[in-house]
C-alpha cells in the first residue's frame, strides 16, 4: 500500500513537472507558427511587383523610400541630407523619408547583397519589396509582450492571434510591395509603448524618490533608471522612423497627467512615476536631438519641436513632482493638487494663445488634425488622410477587427474599473487604456491610424482573455485535471467569438486569406500603368542639366547636397509638371525632377497650371522665376470627370476655380445620373486641351457637321434639392441641330440648355495651343485610350504666309502614336486685308533624327504623317454662292520647333477650286433632330475638320458616376 503510494505520489510529480512545463514552454512553438503565418500571409503576391524581371513597388511613398534606402545603401550609414530631384526648382529636404527605416532596409540591403546573384541595385529593391511584410511580422513580438503583461501567456498568445488574423489596416499596409513606412510606424509605436510600460512597472514597484539622487543611491535606482532610460530609447526609435511620432506624446502627456493626479489622491506619492517620466524623456530627447536638421517648428521633419516638446512634457513632470512635496509637506488638502495643475495649464495655454498666437494655432491645428475627429480640405485630397464618416464607425471597426474591437474596449473597461479601485492603481493598464481610446479617435480623424489602433486592439482583448481565463480557473495549467464541462464551454465560447468573424471557417477563407490575394495592394497599381511612360522619358529626354545645353555639367542622380532653402539649379535643368501624385515615380523611375511630389509641395502650382484657363496663364506659371518646366505628364483620371483625381486640383487651386464649373451631372426623374455635363472651364483647362485635344483646336460640331445640345430642366427631389433633370420626355436630353446658328437660339429660347458638354465635345470653340505638343503616349491604355500622355513645352515654329484677304486659315497635320494611332492637330488664324497671316506651330513634320538626348532634345516618338495642309476659304460675293478653295503645304523642320533654327516657314497660298454648289441659295431646314448622341464617335474626333482624331480611342466613356444616355437612335 505504501508502495502504491509513493508511485502515485511520483506519478503525480511527474505529471505536475510535465504541465509546469507545458505552461512555460507551451507559447513558443504556437508564437513561432503564428509569426511564420503572419509573414506567409504577407508575401502571397510578391510575384506579382516583379514585371520584366524589374521590381514595382504599391503606392507613391515607397518609391521614394528606394531612393532614400538606396543613397544609404552607397553611403551606409548615412541619410540623404537634401534632394533637389523633387520640388523643382527649390528641392527639399527628405524630412520624413531617409529616416531610421530607411537605414535600417538599407543595412538589410547591404547584407542581402552580399548573396544576392544580381546587381546590389537589385538586392536593395528586393529587400524593400519584402520590408513591410517582414516589420508586420515582428511586431507580434511587442504584441506578445504586452499581452502576455496584462493576460499572461495565454493572452499574450490571443493578442497575437487578433494581430495575424486581423484583415484591416494593419495587414495591408505591410503586404509585400507596400514597402512605405506604415508598418515600421506600427512596429516602434508598440515598442516605444511597451518600453514605457515596463518602466512605469518597475518605477510603480522599486518607488524611486528625489534623496536617493543626493544620497547617489544608485543601486536603489539602478532598475528605475536602466528601465526608463530604454523607455526613452524606444521613444526615440519611434521618432527617428516618424518624425511626426511625435504624437506619442499625445499619449504619454494625458497618461502622465492624469495617473500622477489619481496616485496623488490615492494618498500615495506620484513622484517615482515623475522620474520615471522625467529620465524617459529627457533620454528620448537627446536621441532625438542628434537627427535635428532645421530650427522651424515643424513635425514632418526632424526638428527642435520633438525635443523641444519632450523636455517641456519633462519640466511639467518636475512642477508636478515638486508641486505634490511641496503641498503634502504644508498639509493642505489633496484636491489643491489638481486644482493648481489645471490652473497653471490654463495660464500656460493662454499666454501660449496671446505671446505667440501663430504657434498657438499650430499646436491646435495639429491635435485636431489628428485627434479631433476632422480634417482639412487638403487632407481629404489624400485617400489615408480621410476621416470615416460617423454612421460608418460601427462597420468599419468590425470590418478590420469583427468581435475583438468590442473584446478589446470591454477589457479596457475591466483595466480602467480595477484602475479606479486600487488603492495602488497600476499605471500601465491607465496607459493602454488612453493608447487605445486616442488611436480610435486617430483612426476616426484619419483613417490611415488604424494600422496603429491594432495593437492596442490586440493587448486588451488578451486583457479580457486573461480575466476570463483566470475566473473560470485556467490561469494555471496543473487545474486542467480538474476542468469542468462548464468552464471548457466558457472558454470555447470566448474563442469563437473573437476568432469566427476572421476566419469565415477557415483561416485559409476568411478575410484576411482574401485580402492577400485580390486587391488595391496586391499589386504595383498605378505605377504599373505610368512605367512605360517615365522609362521613355529616363531614356529619350536630355539629362537634367543638360536641357538646350548638350555640354552642360549633368546633376548627379545620387549625389549629395547640402541643405538649402533654394537650391541652385544648372541651366540645363528643368521641371516636369504632373498632378503630385505622381511625382515620386518622376523622380525615381522617370530620373527627372517633378514640380510637385507627394509631399503635396508645388500642389498649388500643379493645380494651378492644370486649370490654368489660357495658354498665356500656363506659360507664365511654367517660367515664372525660376521656372524651366518643359514636360507635362497627365493621366486620363485627371482629364476625365467623375475619375477619383478629377476633382483634386480644384481643391488646391489658388484661381478660384470651383467643381460646379467644371462639371455637373443630369438626373432623371428617379434621382440617377443619366449625363455628365461639362462646363466651359472643363475645356478651356490646359489639363483638358492637352490629354483630350493634344493642343489642337476644337468646337462642339461633330464631324457630320451637327452641333448637340443638352436640355434639362430643373426639378426638386424628395430631399429638397433642386437638380438639373430630364425633361418630361427623356429622348429629348440629347438634341442636335444642323447648325451653330440652330444651336446657339434654341439656348437662349429655352433658358435651361447648352451646347455640347459631352465628353469631348466642348461647350464652344477651343483655340488650339501654340507652346506644346504630344511626345511620347504610353502604351498601357484604358478603353483604347493612352493612360499617360506627355507634352513637351517649345518656342514652336513661326509660321507667316499669303493667303487670301480677310479669311481663316487652317493649318492641319496628322501625327502618328508609335502604336499606329492618329490625331489631328489642327489651328487657325486670320488673314488680314493684305491676306498675310501668321502662327505657331508646335509639332514638327520632319528632322527628327537630328535632335536627341545626346544634342540636350527630345527623342519624340509622336511624329507626323507627312506635311502641313494649310486651307482656307472664300465666298464669292453680290449673292454668288461660290465658294473657292485655298491650299498649300509646307513641313515644320524639328529645328525651327525647339528653336534651334528661329528662320520663319514660309507659306504661300494658291486658289485650287471653285465650287457653286447646288442650291447653294436654298436656306437650311430649321428643325432640330432629337435623339442620342452618336457614343461611337471617337472621343477626340468630335468637333468636324478642326478638331484632333484619334482612331484608337474607344467611345467617350462618362465617368464612374455617369451613365449612358438610354435612348434610341434617331431613324
Amino acid at each position: 500500500m505504501s508502495q502504491r503510494t509513493e508511485q502515485e505520489d511520483r506519478l503525480s510529480l511527474d505529471t505536475d513537472a510535465v504541465l509546469d512545463r507545458v505552461q512555460e514552454l507551451y507559447h513558443v512553438p504556437v508564437l513561432a507558427l503564428l509569426l511564420a503565418y503572419m509573414l506567409w500571409i504577407r508575401v502571397q503576391s510578391w510575384e506579382n511587383f516583379l514585371i520584366d524581371g524589374r521590381v514595382l513597388f504599391n503606392g507613391n511613398d515607397a518609391w521614394y523610400h528606394l531612393r532614400t534606402t538606396t543613397y544609404s545603401v552607397r553611403n551606409w550609414p548615412f541619410t540623404m541630407p537634401f534632394d533637389p530631384w523633387t520640388y523643382f526648382p527649390y528641392g527639399t529636404a527628405s524630412g520624413q523619408f531617409g529616416t531610421f527605416y530607411d537605414q535600417l532596409v538599407a543595412t538589410a540591403a547591404i547584407v542581402v547583397g552580399l548573396f544576392y546573384p544580381g546587381p546590389q541595385s537589385e538586392a536593395t529593391a528586393m529587400t524593400l519589396l519584402f520590408a513591410p511584410a517582414v516589420i508586420g511580422a515582428l511586431t507580434a513580438i511587442p504584441g506578445y509582450y504586452l499581452g502576455r503583461r496584462f493576460g499572461g501567456r495565454l493572452g499574450g498568445v490571443i493578442a497575437v492571434v487578433v494581430l495575424a488574423l486581423t484583415p484591416g489596416a494593419f495587414l495591408w499596409r505591410s503586404l509585400v510591395g507596400f514597402s512605405d513606412h506604415h508598418a515600421a510606424e506600427a512596429l516602434f509605436q508598440a515598442v516605444a509603448v511597451l518600453s514605457v510600460v515596463v518602466a512605469v512597472a518597475v518605477a510603480e514597484r522599486e518607488k524611486p524618490i528625489y534623496e536617493q539622487f543626493t544620497q547617489r543611491d544608485f543601486d536603489a535606482l539602478r532598475g528605475t533608471l536602466l528601465y526608463s532610460a530604454l523607455a526613452g530609447l524606444g521613444i526615440a526609435m519611434y521618432v527617428w522612423v516618424w518624425p511626426p511620432g511625435v504624437l506619442i506624446l499625445g499619449i504619454l502627456g494625458p497618461f502622465l497627467l492624469v495617473h500622477l493626479v489619481v496616485t496623488y489622491l490615492r494618498g500615495r506619492s506620484p513622484e517615482h512615476v515623475a522620474i520615471a517620466g522625467v529620465v524617459m524623456l529627457v533620454v528620448a530627447a537627446l536621441l532625438v536631438s542628434i537627427r535635428t536638421s532645421t530650427v522651424a517648428i515643424t513635425a514632418t521633419d526632424f526638428s527642435i519641436l520633438q525635443p523641444g516638446l519632450m523636455l517641456a512634457l519633462a519640466a511639467g513632470l518636475v512642477v508636478m513632482g515638486v508641486l505634490a512635496r511641496e503641498l503634502e509637506a504644508r498639509g493642505i488638502s489633496p484636491l489643491a493638487y489638481p486644482g493648481v495643475i489645471l490652473g497653471a495649464a490654463v495660464v500656460a495655454v493662454g499666454l501660449m494663445a496671446v505671446a505667440t498666437p501663430g504657434l498657438f494655432d499650430y499646436f491646435v491645428g495639429q491635435v485636431l488634425r489628428v485627434f479631433g475627429l476632422d480634417a482639412t480640405a487638403q487632407a481629404r485630397t489624400v485617400g489615408e488622410a480621410q476621416p470615416i464618416p460617423r454612421d460608418q464607425w460601427g462597420q468599419f471597426l468590425f470590418n478590420s477587427y469583427g468581435l475583438a474591437y468590442y473584446a478589446a474596449a470591454t477589457g479596457g473597461l475591466v483595466l480602467l474599473g480595477r484602475y479606479v479601485q486600487e488603492d495602488e492603481p497600476r499605471g500601465d493598464a491607465l496607459l493602454v487604456v488612453i493608447w487605445m481610446v486616442l488611436m480610435t479617435l486617430a483612426t476616426f480623424t484619419q483613417q490611415r491610424f488604424d494600422y496603429y489602433l491594432a495593437v492596442p486592439v490586440a493587448t486588451l482583448t488578451a486583457a479580457l482573455v486573461g480575466e476570463i481565463v483566470g475566473f473560470v480557473g485556467l490561469d494555471d495549467v496543473r487545474r486542467a485535471k480538474n476542468v469542468d464541462a462548464a468552464q471548457v464551454m466558457v472558454v470555447a465560447a470566448v474563442v469563437l467569438v473573437l476568432l469566427v468573424p476572421f476566419t469565415s471557417g477557415s483561416v485559409l477563407a476568411g478575410p484576411v486569406f482574401q485580402a492577400t490575394q485580390t486587391g488595391t495592394y496586391t499589386g504595383p497599381g498605378e505605377s504599373a500603368q505610368w512605367e512605360d511612360s517615365l522609362l521613355w522619358m529616363a531614356n529619350n529626354t536630355p539629362e537634367e542639366g543638360q536641357y538646350a545645353d548638350p555640354d552642360g555639367e549633368p546633376m548627379e542622380y545620387y549625389g549629395t547636397y547640402a541643405r538649402t532653402d533654394d537650391f541652385d539649379y544648372p541651366d540645363g535643368a528643368y521641371g516636369v509638371m504632373a498632378w503630385w501624385d505622381y511625382g515620386h515615380f518622376i523622380t525615381v523611375q522617370g530620373e527627372r525632377i517633378p514640380n510637385a511630389n507627394p509631399f503635396q509641395q508645388g500642389a498649388v502650382d500643379a493645380a494651378n497650371f492644370l486649370l490654368a484657363p489660357n495658354e498665356t496663364h500656363a506659360n507664365e506659371l511654367a517660367t515664372e522665376g525660376e521656372q524651366n518646366t518643359r514636360y507635362v505628364m497627365i493621366d486620363w483620371k485627371l482629364a476625365r470627370a467623375g475619375s477619383d483625381k478629377y476633382f483634386a486640383p480644384a481643391v488646391f487651386d489658388t484661381q478660384g476655380v470651383g467643381l460646379s464649373e467644371l462639371y455637373g451631372y443630369v438626373y432623371d426623374q428617379n434621382g440617377q445620373r443619366v449625363v455628365t455635363m461639362h462646363g466651359d472651364r472643363h475645356y478651356e483647362s490646359m489639363r483638358v486641351r492637352l490629354y483630350t485635344f493634344h493642343g489642337s483646336a476644337a468646337s462642339p460640331r461633330l464631324p457630320d457637321g451637327r452641333v448637340p445640345v443638352i436640355d434639362w430642366e430643373p426639378r426638386t427631389y424628395g430631399n429638397g434639392q433642386t437638380l438639373p433633370s430630364t425633361p418630361d420626355n427623356a429622348s429629348n436630353v440629347v438634341r442636335f441641330f444642323d447648325s451653330m446658328e440652330e444651336a446657339e437660339r434654341f439656348v437662349e429660347e429655352d433658358g435651361t440648355a447648352q451646347v455640347g458638354g459631352l465628353e469631348g465635345i466642348p461647350t464652344k470653340r477651343i483655340p488650339a495651343l501654340e507652346h506644346y505638343r504630344l511626345v511620347h503616349a504610353s502604351e498601357s491604355s484604358r478603353q483604347g485610350t493612352p493612360w499617360v500622355k506627355t507634352f513637351e513645352r517649345v518656342d514652336g515654329a513661326n509660321v507667316t504666309g499669303q493667303g487670301p484677304p480677310d479669311s481663316t486659315v487652317t493649318a492641319r497635320v496628322q501625327m502618328e502614336m508609335p502604336d499606329g494611332g492618329t490625331f489631328t492637330y489642327a489651328q487657325q488664324a486670320q488673314t488680314d486685308a493684305q491676306g498675310n497671316f501668321e502662327m505657331t506651330l508646335p509639332y514638327s513634320t520632319t528632322g527628327y533624327d537630328q535632335w536627341g538626348p545626346e544634342e540636350g532634345r527630345t527623342d519624340v516618338s509622336v511624329r507626323a504623317t507627312g506635311p502641313y495642309e494649310f486651307v482656307a476659304f472664300t465666298q464669292g460675293g453680290g449673292g454668288n454662292a461660290s465658294v473657292t478653295t485655298w491650299n498649300a503645304t509646307a513641313d515644320v523642320s524639328e529645328a525651327q520647333v525647339i528653336g534651334e533654327d528661329d528662320s520663319p516657314v514660309q507659306v504661300s497660298m494658291e486658289r485650287a477650286s471653285v465650287d457653286t454648289p447646288e442650291g447653294a441659295n436654298a436656306t437650311n431646314g430649321t428643325n432640330a433632330t432629337n435623339g442620342t448622341a452618336n457614343l461611337t464617335t471617337p472621343a477626340a474626333s468630335l468637333g468636324g475638320p478642326s478638331e484632333p482624331s484619334d482612331r484608337r480611342a474607344a467611345a467617350p466613356t462618362p465617368g464612374p458616376a455617369a451613365t449612358h444616355i438610354p435612348l434610341a437612335r434617331p431613324a
